[in-house]
């Protein structure tokens, strides 16, 4: 009894354990290492706008330490001092003071950098932007992939209910010849015949079946999910997404060309004046007698303006202008190229969309065919050499239509990537 009951919620599980495209595209957005290095890299990108403000224009606070001993001699016993004997034999007290005895602490800020800041401040935005944007180009190509994989595997379980169809209509004709044999109404090499294409079915029936297994598991490797279920997936029907007017896909060109310039304005604020204020307290000393009073304080600015350097702001000019020339090329070949995509596209479309309606126009009739043969059949009007063969036509038929349905969704896909 348990065994029963065990197999009645594998079973149970089995049927209604159902996963649609939503659910592995959401799975795959959330799994994806590379969406969530573009997330990281955002929040890496906004912490580096505090340290550039901690860096350019924060208060900078620290402790220095200087012990230099630089001795004399044949100075009549001293040692260290800044005026030794002219007879002294030592560095020249110009250059050493005679030693160095500090421990200072030390305070530093630059001013009127403002245009430093401001400039980086417009660099990190656009590269924020920037991460934002491949981080949507990436979810977007991902949502191809899983979209094209999960259509791909439909196809394999669509193949395999339909060879399941197909069986079970044999069986039935299996049943029905089977009496007709035993009462004389029918050759017993029917009833043969129909037994070896019940068994062909049932090859094909479980080909496909592992098929879909394996294509599901690609599905599951693509999206991150460490499954090993064999699930049933749903049906889908992809719509047709309006074309914007003005493609996601070269935002990027248009934010590198921007991140170009911002660079360019960074490397120019060399040439505005550089203050920087700085403070200092503590002891400072070139000799050791009376050290205990060489403590003391000092302030002062600093100021830096370039006035020649090479002629290096023109040179980086035109290495910049040179690269927005390069990323508007491959700007303008790309939107060529998506226009041609979307163009072929949509003569696929037609295309397909017209032989679905051709098929499903000879389906109609098939199946008209396919009663009439079956009842002819049972009356010993038709051989079952010929049924069989106007079932493998209409199956055939079926498996195309498939495909064809499979393949007019995957295009839609297409239609739709070009169009973001």
């Amino acid at each position: 009894m348990r065994k029963i009951i065990l197999i009645l919620a594998l079973l149970s599980n089995f049927a209604f354990a159902q996963y649609n495209l939503n659910y592995f595209i959401d799975k795959a957005m959330n799994n994806s290492p590379v969406v969530k290095d573009f997330g990281n890299l955002y929040l890496i990108n906004n912490l580096q706008k505090k340290l550039d403000y901690a860096q350019n224009s924060a208060f900078q606070v620290y402790l220095s330490s200087n012990l230099l001993f630089s001795p004399y001699f044949n100075n009549g016993g001293v040692l260290f001092t800044p005026n030794p004997d002219p007879n002294a034999i030592g560095y020249d007290a110009a250059v050493t003071n005679g030693g160095l005895y500090s421990a200072q602490i030390n305070f530093e800020k630059n001013i009127f950098n403002g245009g430093l800041l401001d400039a980086l401040n417009e660099q990190r935005q656009i590269q924020g932007k920037s991460y934002e944007n491949k981080s949507e180009v990436e979810k977007h190509d991902l949502k191809k992939q899983v979209t094209d994989q999960y259509l791909n595997t439909l196809q394999y379980l669509q193949l395999y209910h339909l060879s399941k169809s197909v069986e079970g209509n044999l069986n039935s004709q299996l049943k029905i010849t089977g009496d007709l044999v035993k009462k004389g109404y029918a050759k017993a090499s029917d009833y043969l015949q129909l037994k070896i294409e019940m068994k062909t079915q049932a090859i094909d029936m479980d080909q496909t079946w592992q098929n879909y297994k394996s294509g599901l598991a690609h599905l599951y490797s693509l999206c991150g999910i460490k499954d090993t279920q064999t699930v049933i997936i749903d049906t889908v029907n992809l719509s047709l997404v309006k074309p914007d007017e003005s493609s996601n896909f070269l935002t990027q060109y248009r934010l590198d060309s921007l991140n170009a310039a911002a660079q360019q304005n960074v490397f120019e604020t060399k040439y505005m004046p550089q203050v920087n204020l700085f403070f200092n307290a503590g002891l400072n000393a070139v000799e050791l007698n009376g050290i205990d009073r060489k403590f003391g304080m000092s302030a002062g600015i600093n100021f830096a303006l370039p006035i020649l350097d090479g002629n290096q702001r023109s040179i980086t000019r035109q290495q910049t202008q040179l690269s927005e020339e390069t990323l508007s090329d491959y700007k303008n070949y790309l939107a060529k190229n998506i226009s041609v995509q979307r163009m072929d596209s949509e003569n696929r479309i037609a295309s397909l969309k017209k032989n679905l309606d051709d098929l499903n126009i000879q389906l109609a009739d098939y199946e008209k065919l396919i009663n009439l043969s079956e009842s002819q059949l049972q009356q010993g009007n038709l051989s079952m050499i010929e049924y069989l063969t106007i079932l493998r036509n209409y199956f055939d038929m079926q498996k195309n239509k498939i495909t064809t349905e499979i393949n007019y969704q995957l295009e839609i896909s297409n239609y739709n990537y070009w169009n973001w």
